[in-house]
């Protein structure tokens, strides 16, 4: 990549990249540690969703969160040798709780494959929070070649593409589990009788990545036509139908377009540009970068929950994509914007305090980063991939567009 740092920088986004992994180490539910003193818990290898530093309350993370910090500890094991076994550890462990939450009752034969929420108990599911755990499916396999992670990630697959989305190949934004079918409010108002539907939005679209991999893992070109193809052709047709109208501040399921933190869409785009090489989808992505960037303060913050990091790896993605295939535009801009976060997300961390729920965790949870009252796994999980690349660690897969 183009953008250069200097040794003291690289070594600074090492180390933030590392002591965040030990933080997710610190906090994963073990037999050794396990929460709350009580040994034989179903939350064996859970990691942690967030503290809430002023009310001391802590909760644990679902499908999403885990996928991502097993995704970042294999990262971090390879990144730091010495730590290896470590992070190896702690990612299998976390392995396990994850594939706890994937369905496989055959009573529940259209739910068969998706993705409880947050325990296996629970009986909602959120497909794009799910698809995130295909990400980890699909990342498991990579690393270990055990055949059982590739075959919940094809299972995975055919939930997503049979049921979890709707005749368009669009997610829904709940499934009720129990009931066997997907809706687009929240799980306690289900049905048409109450509550308002959430808006279909470009935040859903970052699912795409997950069949992308599939894709590069299987070769299976069903994937790309049944999970892909509808993502990014929705996807686009958002874009297209927003073009030009004003930004509007709301989270996802709030509005069309997200203010701040699109959960990778523009890496699915930048995914499909590779894929297809198709100037309708390169125009589209200038324009989008274009856009998120003009939200950014001048700090190098974005709005929204995780706007910050996801942000800068959309960012990331792109100068990738200039550079590799040797695209004529002028990305200076998008590199200044690079080196504002970088530097501003640094100091998000906490490096002083000796108690093991705060130390090396992020804080996250407020819009523009202005607060510090939530150590947030999204901001440590998505920092670990943003620095770690930073770094020099290109070929890192977790949010890449390249698959495998």
């Amino acid at each position: 990549m183009a953008l250069k740092f200097t040794p003291k920088e690289r070594q600074k986004f090492l180390h933030h990249a590392q002591l965040a992994g030990f933080w997710y180490c610190n906090n994963q539910n073990t037999d050794e540690k396990p929460w709350g003193g009580i040994a034989d818990s179903a939350d064996k290898g859970r990691f942690v969703y967030e503290y809430i530093i002023p009310k001391n309350f802590a909760r644990g993370m679902g499908v999403w969160g885990q996928s991502i910090a097993i995704m970042d500890l294999y990262d971090l094991a390879r990144s730091f040798p010495g730590e290896k076994q470590l992070f190896l550890k702690a990612a299998k462990l976390g392995a396990g709780y994850l594939g706890s939450l994937q369905v496989t009752d055959f009573r529940l034969p259209k739910s068969i494959g998706g993705f409880r929420e947050h325990t296996p108990q629970a009986t909602e599911s959120y497909p794009r929070d799910a698809v995130t755990g295909g990400f980890g499916l699909c990342r498991l396999f990579k690393e270990t070649q055990d055949q059982e992670w590739l075959d919940r990630a094809k299972l995975f697959a055919e939930w997503w593409m049979n049921n979890g989305t709707d005749k368009n190949g669009w997610p829904y934004i709940t499934f009720d589990l129990l009931k066997q079918y997907g809706h687009n409010r929240a799980m306690e108002v289900a049905g048409s009788e109450a509550g308002a539907e959430f808006i279909k939005g470009d935040w859903q679209a970052g699912s795409a990545i997950f069949f992308y991999q599939l894709f590069k893992l299987t070769n299976d070109s069903r994937y790309i036509e049944k999970g892909f193809d509808p993502l990014i052709s929705g996807l686009a047709e958002i874009y297209e139908e927003n073009r030009g109208k004003p930004v509007v501040d709301g989270f996802h399921g709030e509005v069309p377009i997200s203010f701040g933190n699109d959960d990778f869409a523009l890496v699915a785009l930048i995914c499909a540009y590779r894929l297809k090489k198709e100037k309708r989808l390169l125009d589209l992505l200038i324009e989008r970068i274009e856009a998120q960037n003009s939200l950014m303060d001048a700090d190098g913050s974005y709005p929204s929950f995780g706007g910050t990091f996801v942000s800068g790896i959309n960012n990331l993605e792109f100068l990738r994509l200039a550079e590799t295939e040797k695209l004529n535009i002028d990305v200076s801009g998008v590199e200044s914007c690079l080196r504002k976060t970088a530097a501003l997300g640094l100091t998000l961390q906490e490096k002083e305090s000796v108690d093991l729920r705060l130390l090396g965790g992020l804080y996250g949870q407020s819009s523009f980063d202005v607060a510090r009252t939530h150590i947030h796994n999204r901001s440590a999980g998505y920092s670990i991939n943003f620095y770690l690349r930073l770094a020099g660690k290109d070929e890192l897969p977790t949010f890449s567009s390249f698959g495998w």
